[in-house]
């Protein structure tokens, strides 16, 4: 308890000044006119004589110093010789607001190792904003005892009952696994996510039975190309929907004519003619007509060229150089317009995508097939895609099932990128993150209310009283 001296000035910081003090000693506690903290006593309870408040300590409390803190910690002596009664305030006066200085320090260690800030840029954070000189070690193993303290969170939405599975591959120093997602098609949920040795039937399907723990009336998912893990589900979720991910197929169709008729760096530009081919296959599920009718018309103007060339006077060696120079300006004007294109859809409010009607698919199928000369890969491509049409279109039937992986590679783009995906330290670190993402993914406060404002008030209670005069 605290004697209030009013010509402290203090009288309205009573509550928080008893708070502060009442559980120091088993006396009352003061506050004179110098500023020193006195234990209320007057006589000794040993003989009864009088004691003798006869000087203080100064605290010497560096983190106390940093703030302006100069606490004075009063002497009490019997004044009896033959008595040894004295009290000298504990060190521990400071406790309460050391106490209160950890939980905020905690607190921004914790927000900014979210961030993935490493240990040494933690450290100067707090050295320069708060003024306290810690090591990169200590933030180190706090950060770790914060991470084993924090629980996974649970589901935060009602599930929707379609998912999306994708794999990722990552390294951890060195050694190659696969990171095995899976999430709801439509909320944040996140019903899966860890690595493994590799993405065999046995572990998809194992996969499966995990999910289906807390996940049994999935109705659809969406996968890629994969056959252990169209199989899994299969095995795992009797009567489930299988949606082929369009992306992917899209992809697979790019690669086959990068392989047949790819030029330049990586074989990943394509010549007008076949750019023509490969977007009358994805215009199949997206409206991309606005990209084909560009390409068409380079086309009709390259072909101009290339008659009039072929009916000039030229000799046949320059007919076929003129020819390829046209060729390659056309080629390069193809390049520039998609990447114009890439761009305005990367914006905020961009050009979107529209997904056809299966109807429309069918008769834009049935199109490409009929004006366009694929090369053999990308044959095999279109033969896939006619072999497994309901699987490709189950999308174009349901709203509720999404034509692509996204979600996972939107997921997967928030929590690890490229360099960080093939420079983890190991599995634990892998998993600390995934709490932290988790927790961002379903807005949960990372700093618990009240911890800022607490260490606040009693700061300036503090400076109030111990502050310099």
């Amino acid at each position: 308890m605290v004697k209030i001296q009013v010509n402290l000035n203090n009288f309205s910081l009573f509550s928080r000044i008893f708070m502060f003090f009442s559980w120091i000693l088993p006396y009352k506690l003061f506050i004179n006119e110098k500023g020193i903290v006195y234990p209320d006593i007057n006589t000794c309870p040993n003989c009864k004589k009088p004691v003798s408040k006869n000087g203080y300590n100064e605290s010497k409390s560096q983190k106390a110093k940093a703030y302006g803190l100069s606490l004075k910690k009063g002497r009490v002596v019997c004044s009896n010789p033959n008595c040894d009664f004295k009290i000298n305030l504990s060190k521990s006066i400071f406790d309460k607001w050391f106490s209160k200085l950890s939980e905020f320090i905690e607190s921004i260690v914790l927000s900014l190792g979210t961030k993935k800030l490493s240990s040494p840029a933690i450290a100067q954070h707090i050295k320069e904003s708060l003024k306290i000189q810690v090591s990169s070690e200590y933030i180190r193993k706090l950060l770790n005892k914060l991470m084993d303290n924090v629980k996974e969170p649970s589901l935060q939405h009602e599930p929707s009952g379609v998912v999306v599975h994708d794999e990722q591959f990552v390294k951890i120093k060195g050694v190659d696994l696969k990171r095995i997602s899976n999430v709801d098609a439509n909320n944040p949920n996140v019903y899966y996510d860890k690595l493994h040795a590799d993405r065999k039937e046995e572990t998809m399907t194992e996969v499966c039975k995990e999910i289906k723990k807390t996940q049994k009336k999935i109705y659809a998912v969406v996968v890629d190309g994969c056959i252990a893990a169209h199989n899994a589900y299969i095995k795992t979720f009797i009567g489930i929907i299988i949606q082929f991910c369009l992306f992917h197929f899209i992809k697979n169709v790019r690669d086959a004519y990068k392989e047949e008729v790819g030029y330049g760096k990586g074989k990943s530009s394509l010549p007008l003619q076949y750019l023509i081919g490969f977007f009358s296959i994805i215009n199949i599920f997206f409206d991309h007509e606005r990209e084909l009718n560009y390409f068409r018309q380079l086309q009709n103007e390259l072909n101009e060229h290339i008659q009039r060339i072929n009916n000039s006077n030229y000799v046949l060696l320059k007919k076929k150089l003129y020819i390829e120079d046209f060729k390659e300006k056309y080629d390069r004007r193809a390049t520039k317009y998609l990447h114009g294109i890439r761009k305005a859809r990367r914006r905020k409010k961009g050009i979107k995508l529209k997904l056809r009607t299966e109807e429309e698919a069918k008769k834009l199928l049935e199109t490409a097939k009929q004006y366009n000369v694929f090369p053999k890969k990308v044959q095999k491509q279109i033969d896939r895609l006619e072999k497994n049409w309901e699987n490709f279109t189950h999308c174009m039937r349901d709203d509720k099932i999404p034509p692509t992986s996204n979600k996972v590679e939107q997921f997967y783009a928030m929590t690890l990128n490229w360099i960080e995906k093939n420079n983890l330290q190991s599995e634990e670190q892998f998993y600390n993150w995934q709490k932290f993402s988790l927790i961002k993914r379903y807005n949960l406060p990372l700093i618990g209310e009240g911890i800022f404002s607490d260490f606040l008030q009693m700061t300036f209670t503090l400076l109030l009283v111990f502050g310099p005069s």
